[in-house]
């Protein structure tokens, strides 16, 4: 263990000490590789040095991957929606998967999509003029391809995910828009139509040989929960897929974080906020752990409006499984502000610059 100035710290370096703030905020815990990010973070908050285990060498922050700028990503974005609307009409009107049209796009576009680095803030911004099913089962595709990648899933494995990502409400392809869309709470025998749609997705694909054993159980047990209190079949802990665990996640967090027509859009921290609510029961509590771990680095930086109007960055997100909607953010005055203490909130998330 060696004390080294904040100055001096160099990504990928080992945390050997808890770092608390003056203020008894937990800046670092023990056992971190350090990031750029939290470095920048340190030098915020006047931390003047901190432990690193000198024993375990400094690992350099990862490359990015190549992907895609902003404005390529928005144009190949609009033409894989685009892809996904053609191949899930084809589905409505012949009630079958064009599985070898769905490989491509997962092959070749949405793979690319995912690879694009800040692709999360890129989901959040986009707002297109289409049918929200299309829009978002590309997304739930994109998110469990970056949940995937964190969970070290690669290779065929990996594009089955995305694949079960992509189809796992083709099922809703066949609930009247009425319902699917209904601005009011659904009537008992409504919800009991929705709850039919994973079963329905997974009768259109289960004769096909080309479609994984895998893919299948993800689109069929995505809405299936640990504690049992799921849909269709009421499984609990291990007897649901990975992959249906995985869906789950990136299902609720993008349909949280999407417009819909009974509610506008929630900000990605209450997103965050109901999926930490959810690990102890709902939800498979390794899939958050990594999945909240990641969008902690992923956001931290981000810039933000307060409730009061002002603009400020995000500085830490305290807890892994509470008050994510209330990190310690800066002001461009530089003002640190704790929101856990203060009664101001964050209203939307913005881009940089």
């Amino acid at each position: 263990m060696k004390k080294i100035l904040t100055e001096e710290l160099i990504p990928g370096m080992l945390v050997d000490r808890e770092v608390v703030s003056p203020e008894g905020v937990v800046l670092l815990e023990k056992g971190v590789r350090l990031t750029s990010w939290q470095i920048v973070n340190l030098r915020n908050w006047q931390i003047p040095s901190i432990f690193i285990d000198e024993t375990r060498p400094a690992l350099p922050d990862a490359a990015p991957p190549s992907g895609l700028t902003a404005a390529a990503f928005l144009g190949e974005y609009v033409r894989t929606v685009d892809a996904v609307r053609h191949s899930f009409e084809h589905i409505r009107v012949f009630r079958e998967a064009p599985v070898l049209e769905m490989e491509e796009l997962v092959n070749h576009r949405i793979t690319l999509l995912a690879d694009t680095v800040g692709v999360l803030d890129y989901l959040y911004e986009i707002r297109l003029h289409s049918d929200h099913t299309f829009q978002h089962s590309l997304n739930v595709a994109i998110i469990s391809a970056v949940v995937g990648r964190w969970l070290k899933i690669q290779g065929a494995q990996l594009k089955n995910l995305i694949l079960a990502g992509l189809l796992h409400d083709i099922g809703k392809l066949f609930v009247p828009l009425s319902v699917l869309d209904k601005p009011g709470s659904l009537s008992p025998r409504e919800y009991e139509v929705i709850k039919r749609h994973p079963h329905e997705g997974y009768r259109l694909v289960h004769d096909e040989p080309r479609v994984a054993g895998s893919v299948k159980l993800g689109i069929l047990q995505h809405h299936e929960r640990q504690d049992g209190s799921g849909y269709p079949n009421k499984l609990a802990g291990d007897d649901i897929h990975p992959f249906a665990k995985i869906i789950a996640i990136a299902d609720i967090y993008d349909a949280m974080t999407s417009d819909r027509a009974y509610r506008r859009r929630l900000t990605p921290l209450a997103a965050l906020d109901a999926i930490a609510g959810q690990m102890h029961d709902k939800l498979d509590p390794k899939v958050c752990v990594t999945f909240l771990d990641n969008m902690r680095e992923y956001f931290t930086g981000n810039s933000v409006i307060l409730s009061t109007g002002q603009r400020a960055k995000i500085i830490i997100l305290n807890h892994r499984d509470r008050n994510w909607t209330k990190p310690v953010v800066c002001t461009p005055g530089g003002m640190m502000l704790d929101l856990q203490k203060e009664e101001i909130s964050i209203v939307e998330l913005i881009e940089e610059g």
